[in-house]
């Protein structure tokens, strides 16, 4: 008897069940439905066709929104021996050039709006046009097209993979220092994906997932493909509904076309949702929300919507460490309690580790974070590797927080916008969560301003809803409340409240700090 050839944890695995299982279902595309088994057959095309083109070991950009041929390419370029990078298409169009470059990306797949990077590419003679690939319909401009080279490869699928190969490479969104590069292989993207699948199931919470809820998540692939809504949504069997460019009016649209369930999407969109005039359309949805911390303002208005919330922490260099759910230790709880522990508190993963570092004087913990789906650090720089990633294993991600008696995890801040003050350290994200409630607030940053007595004051900045007056001296005394109740110190209220026209962003939809914090220092 030869060797027995054990099952490994490779993207492949995500379909099988789901093949034999749920026949009916499967990606949704602006009314055009691809099922699974249609979608695999594909996957098995591209992977066959991308293996024949000699680029086995090396890696691949993609540029493009939410489509299903991206979908594809997620499934087909790491299950043929290549490596994805799906990249961020939200940075500026140098940044996009640099981690292609620091990829070292042999190939591209790109649709039309991103035609003026891949000529940049062309031009600087970095990729041969033979290797860029247009996706989508109708004139290619000369490139080869992706429908071409799919149609070329076999439908019958082969592994030529093992679990511990390279599946992807991500960039950070570079706010600080540049983009740094992570690989995760195989085997850490199925157990990260399989671990955000149990934490929304098998835990008691709000957005609870199961098999019978119709997905959309409006996160772009480049933000860990879409927080790996597509990779747990094939291996449950869901339907996914994709709808490209994040746009409220056509986002609401598709949610009651296909009859929304469950949707994941950072804050900024959903502040966008809310705001809409038809966002009656949300009511009964289940959300999950990240990429910041969730301002109770959003908490309130998604309850009065009766939107059931929760919130996932997690980074794209550590993938998925918690989500808020309710932890049966708490014993008996009133509803208004419960709904804030749901929200606030999260539940670290299965098969990880969490740990609070604290340091010498007043300054709060920092969270560390310990995982198998770790990448091993930044693959773009040995120093941010030994600056983030101790030889213990040990992420740190520069956050800061608390565990409570019964090991749940509070994340109050990013450390670096912590505001020091004096002696002491002012948690800018608890004094925006109170400013998010007035309801001519549309979006809220508090950020310090250096000052010669006391180091750093805060400055608050507030871009208004349409249509609606700015008032500092109500954002002021809306605060003071919050101080008479004992849940804020008085010092802790702005020197400043400005006015914003538009709040600067990163490329995954979070408010870009830096930006501000120049703002406010007159820079």
């Amino acid at each position: 008897m030869g060797e027995v050839q054990e099952v490994e944890l490779t993207l492949d695995r995500l379909f099988y069940q789901t093949l034999s299982r749920r026949l009916d279902e499967g990606l949704v595309y602006k009314g055009s439905r691809l099922p699974y088994r249609t979608l695999f057959q594909n996957v098995s095309r591209v992977s066959d066709a991308v293996h024949s083109s000699e680029l086995k070991g090396h890696r691949v950009a993609v540029l493009d929104w939410n489509t299903p041929a991206f979908a594809e390419l997620l499934y087909g370029i790491p299950l043929s021996g290549s490596t994805i990078h799906p990249v961020n298409v939200r940075l500026p169009p140098e940044e996009m050039l640099k981690t292609v470059k620091l990829a070292d990306d042999r190939c591209v797949f790109f649709s039309s709006d991103f035609l003026p990077i891949v000529k940049k590419i062309e031009t600087l003679g970095w990729i041969p046009k033979d290797r860029l690939f247009f996706l989508g319909e109708g004139d290619s401009g000369g490139y080869p097209t992706y429908a071409d080279l799919r149609a070329s490869g076999s439908d019958k699928f082969v592994l030529r993979v093992r679990e511990d190969d390279e599946a992807s490479v991500l960039f950070t969104s570079g706010t600080t220092g540049g983009p740094k590069g992570v690989s995760y292989s195989h085997k850490k993207t199925l157990l990260a994906c399989w671990t955000i699948a149990t934490l929304l199931s098998a835990y008691q919470g709000n957005s609870r997932l199961s098999a019978a809820d119709i997905v959309l998540s409006p996160i772009p692939f480049y933000h860990l493909w879409s927080w790996g809504t597509l990779f747990f949504s094939t291996m449950l069997g869901n339907r996914y509904v994709m709808d490209g460019r994040f746009d409220p009016d056509s986002t609401l649209r598709a949610i009651e076309t296909e009859g929304v369930t469950w949707m994941s999407m950072v804050p900024t969109m959903f502040y966008a949702l809310l705001a809409h005039p038809q966002s009656e359309k949300l009511k009964g949805l289940k959300v999950l929300a990240g990429g910041s911390p969730i301002p109770s303002g959003l908490v309130k208005a998604a309850e009065a919507r009766g939107i059931e919330l929760c919130m996932i922490y997690g980074f794209t260099d550590g993938l998925i460490a918690s989500i808020s759910s309710i932890n049966e230790g708490y014993g008996p709880l009133s509803q208004e309690a419960r709904d804030q522990i749901s929200v606030s508190s999260t539940t670290p993963a299965p098969l990880s580790e969490v740990r609070i570092e604290k340091p010498e004087g007043n300054r709060p913990g920092e969270i560390l974070f310990r995982s198998p789906w770790l990448p091993p650090g930044y693959f773009t720089s040995a120093e941010k590797t030994r600056e983030s990633f101790d030889a213990d294993g040990w992420f740190h991600p520069g956050d800061a927080g608390e565990l409570d008696g019964f090991g749940n995890l509070r994340v109050f801040d990013r450390l670096k916008d912590l505001i020091k003050s004096g002696a002491e350290f002012i948690p800018s994200a608890k004094v925006e969560s109170y400013l998010s409630e007035l309801p001519w607030v549309d979006s809220v940053a508090v950020v310090g301003k250096p000052d010669e007595k006391w180091g750093e004051r805060p400055v608050a900045f507030i871009k208004t809803r349409p249509n609606v007056a700015f008032d500092g001296q109500r954002a002021k005394e809306h605060l003071e409340g919050y101080v008479s109740q004992g849940k804020l110190n008085r010092w802790w209220i702005p020197d400043e409240f400005r006015q914003i026209d538009d709040m600067p962003m990163t490329g995954t939809g979070k408010m870009d700090k830096k930006v501000l914090r120049d703002k406010a220092a007159g820079r």
